[in-house]
């Protein structure tokens, strides 16, 4: 079994199409092809299944890819170890959201900077989306995957939902268990662009509930929930660092948030900008979140 072969493998899986993962690491499509029946027979299984909606990962592709993904990030790893760091300087310029801005400061991001004091960083935290293809960002973090067929793209992490709220909320309102047990509770619910979102839905639609804010703001909300106002929705994996939040219920009937990591490919060819997306990508594992 040779890594390239599980690397286009990978490719397939998040693509979707034979044709555009071969694009995404450099192949044709033929020869990406040859790849994946050359793994097929090594691993005595077939990968993927032809359905009426395009290609899709066998039951056992959808095993696998778990683990390629990890092999990805040991490979990275293997690559970045090996990099020249006297080569990781100058400015990178990464967009996600407020929240999600917020969090890579606080989990170390600027961190990178003790190892690599020529690199400078500018972080783009909102709502607005940056073009990469027209030079306006280097990396991109965002929770809808880019169709843009120019850019790398990879999924690097699936974020949970559940409900939280802080410890003097439970002491003064009592902790509710149970979605029934919401009744009679305030809750902090999303407004603008956010209200659509399914785990805002789902809260404001609980029977008995009182919203005591809106916002379209992911900090505000969590900072309401922190100060005691209400219970609100987050994704898991954040909610349980945050000191002083009780985690109350799962909610495994909302989709976890996917978290896709984009750049441009010239972008891309800068060792600073591959040192910045894999520190970006070890935050999120620390973090406790799933790639599953």
């Amino acid at each position: 079994m040779h890594w390239d072969d599980v690397r286009v493998f990978l490719a397939v899986c998040d693509k979707l199409s034979l044709a555009t993962g071969a694009k995404e690491v450099g192949l044709d499509r033929s020869t990406a092809s040859r790849r994946i029946a050359a793994l097929e027979s090594d691993l005595g299984t077939r990968l993927f299944l032809r359905t009426r909606d395009g290609l899709r990962p066998s039951p056992a592709g959808v095993r696998l890819k778990v683990h390629a993904e990890r092999m990805a990030d040991e490979a990275r790893a293997f690559r970045a170890s090996a990099e020249d760091t006297s080569k990781v300087m100058g400015l990178v310029r990464i967009t996600t959201t407020e929240a999600m801005s917020a969090m890579l400061v606080r989990e170390g991001l600027l961190r990178l900077r003790d190892r690599h004091p020529r690199l400078a960083l500018e972080l783009y935290g909102g709502n607005r989306v940056l073009d990469l293809t027209r030079g306006e960002a280097d990396i991109a973090l965002r929770v809808v995957k880019v169709a843009e067929p120019s850019l790398r793209v990879r999924r690097v992490a699936k974020l949970p939902f559940a409900l939280f709220a802080s410890e003097s909320y439970v002491r003064q309102r009592g902790r509710p268990r149970t979605e029934a047990d919401l009744a009679g509770h305030d809750v902090i619910a999303m407004a603008g662009e956010l209200a659509n979102l399914p785990e805002s839905r789902f809260l404001e639609s609980r029977p008995g509930i009182t919203v005591s804010l809106r916002t379209n703001s992911m900090t505000a909300m969590l900072t309401a929930v922190q100060d005691g106002y209400g219970i609100g929705a987050i994704t898991g994996p954040w909610g349980e660092r945050e000191l002083g939040l009780v985690k109350l219920l799962d909610l495994p009937n909302i989709p976890p948030r996917p978290l896709f990591l984009a750049m441009h490919p010239d972008a891309a060819s800068r060792p600073a900008v591959r040192v910045v997306a894999d520190a970006i990508t070890e935050i999120l594992s620390v973090r406790g979140t799933s790639r599953a």
